[in-house]
């Protein structure tokens, strides 16, 4: 209490508390009065409430700038903590404010630096080309002639930071004792992977550390690029890096291939999350670049995300349990994945689960029903009467995921994630060279197997007696060839299984997107692949596909 007393006297702190306190205050109101109302109309108050509260949180962030404009972003994407009105108006909030005197940028750079800018650079334009929440950006030129943008962090920023994570810990701790938001998501995570995004994006060293990492995975693959980083003008509140001349991909024009650029784009995503484990957080269009020869180039490494390799092993095990239509394990998988909040009724969601799996029972799936508000709307009040949440860690790999897919949708209206995705998935898998990818995969597929293959001791010393010759067999030759067909056909479904993993391990990560479509990609998307193994496929020739190097980029 003497903590908040003291923060009072603080300006900033007061804008921000009181703000949150009146939105409380209109939530305890309506609860307290909506038993007089007929329940469309509490619908309808709770609509308005979530609008008017949402479109004040945007303008007071902008105004205010620091922490407050990326919780909004942040937050956006939680649709398991807020309602479908709130995400949508946030998700709208850019990372945009009025730049800093261009005085104080300098003197930080200056005192950053050891040296006036005249002596460091050629010449140094004063007016910035981006301003942040925390930074802001200026162009330059060395004394050899090459063109550098130079990332300066805005002064004083740093006690802005903390002051709002401060007022977010009292916030979040007001929102535990009086409103019931604890029992459906854990907040000390939210708190704990926000600090963390916002703490690693204030230390410009980490960032340049970011871009290397990012080049050194890229360096062999085509058509992709990161600026080159200047560690001799790098320091943790001033980075400089090559000054990339290029457009907005959403801006691109008729010169540039599209289609082509769409496939770069989604490849280069694929490789982040399947190989590296490594991959950009923050792929919006002012972060995506496009040279005038089509490169496409990486910029602001401020957020980066990592994939762990415990995580692909359960989108695996989630993948397979789908294939396998096993309902149980779907759920295990989702526990173990940490979308399941506390206390969620396992049973319960298993059977619901199951009533999904049935739907599916043709192996088809039609991605035009993604189109349809009405199925929208269903699997969106679907997903909120069940136990979900969006796991910790997650939030920002949801969004990037949704982000990049809404991009090469943008580029390419006949953009197929399903073509796309398998001949990269099919390329990993028969490249005779070791990857975490395809050793994560198979690994995960032969545990899920042993599980459902029976394992007991008389079954092992028969097919023990069969190998050794003790106990021979000699089938009829019709016999044989149905056992070689059904061998052929089992093997061609577990081929769709693995070539459905790729689809899963992002598809099952929007689920924490801003974006509806995210959500339920998650749900059916990896089913659209992993289901259709499950219906019988008439014998084809294999589609040839190309090797992940020289020539991805017109895949």
């Amino acid at each position: 209490m003497r903590e908040i007393t003291r923060l009072l006297f603080n300006k900033r702190f007061r804008k921000t508390f009181f703000m949150f306190i009146g939105f409380f205050w209109q939530f305890w109101w309506l609860g307290k009065t909506k038993s007089f109302l007929h329940k469309e109309k509490v619908n309808e108050k709770y609509k308005a409430i979530y609008t008017s509260q949402a479109n004040k949180f945007a303008r007071i962030a902008v105004e205010m700038g620091g922490l407050i404009i990326k919780l909004g972003q942040f937050v956006s994407s939680r649709v398991d903590i807020l309602p479908k009105e709130y995400t949508y108006i946030l998700s709208q909030l850019q990372d945009s404010v009025a730049p800093v005197p261009s005085e104080d940028a300098i003197l930080r750079i200056e005192q950053e630096l050891s040296g006036t800018v005249f002596d460091l650079f050629a010449s140094f334009e004063k007016k910035p080309v981006a301003a942040a929440s925390l930074g802001q950006v200026h162009q330059a030129v060395l004394k050899n002639g090459e063109k550098v943008a130079v990332k300066v962090m805005r002064p004083g920023i740093e006690a802005t930071v903390a002051l709002d994570l401060v007022t977010l810990k009292v916030l979040m701790a007001f929102a535990k004792r009086f409103t019931k938001v604890s029992k459906f998501v854990d907040l000390k995570d939210v708190y704990d992977e926000f600090e963390e995004v916002i703490t690693e994006e204030l230390d410009y060293m980490k960032e340049a550390g970011n871009i290397e990492t990012f080049q050194y995975s890229f360096s062999e693959f085509p058509g992709v690029t990161t600026p080159k980083v200047y560690w001799e003008l790098t320091t943790s509140k001033v980075l400089v890096m090559e000054f990339i001349e290029g457009v907005k991909i959403n801006e691109i024009g008729p010169s540039i291939d599209k289609k082509k650029l769409a496939s770069i784009l989604f490849l280069s995503y694929l490789k982040q999350l399947l190989e590296d484990g490594f991959f950009h957080a923050d792929p919006h269009p002012g972060n995506l670049l496009v040279k005038s020869d089509g490169t496409l180039a990486y910029i602001d490494f401020g957020m980066v995300g990592r994939v762990s390799d415990s995580l692909r092993e359960n989108m695996v095990k989630l993948a397979m349990s789908i294939y396998l239509k096993d309902a149980g394990g779907i759920v295990e998988a989702f526990d173990e994945l940490g979308f399941l909040r506390k206390n969620a009724d396992k049973s319960a969601l298993s059977k619901n689960i199951k009533v999904v799996l049935a739907g599916f029972s043709d192996g088809r799936f039609n991605i035009e029903k993604l189109k349809n508000d009405g199925v929208l709307e269903e699997l969106r009040e679907f997903l909120y009467e069940q136990p979900f949440q969006i796991p910790s860690r997650m939030t920002f790999l949801g969004k990037a995921i949704l982000t990049v897919f809404s991009i090469c949708n943008g580029l390419d209206k006949d953009f197929d994630i399903i073509a796309s995705t398998k001949p990269y998935v099919e390329d990993i898998m028969n490249n005779g060279e070791a990857n975490s990818a395809k050793e994560t995969v198979l690994e995960q597929v032969k545990s899920t197997f042993l599980k459902v293959i029976p394992a007991s001791r008389k079954v092992l010393t028969l097919v023990d007696q069969l190998e050794s010759g003790e106990i021979r067999l000699q089938p009829s030759k019709a016999f044989e060839k149905k056992i070689l067909d059904q061998q052929a056909f089992q093997t061609r479904k577990i081929v769709f299984a693995i070539l459905g993993v790729g689809l899963m391990i992002s598809g099952a990560q929007i689920f924490a997107a801003n974006d509806l479509a995210g959500i339920i990609m998650m749900v059916s998307g990896g089913l659209m692949t992993i289901l259709q193994a499950g219906k019988k496929a008439s014998p084809r020739r294999r589609r040839p596909h190309p090797k992940f190097g020289g020539r991805a980029h017109e895949r």
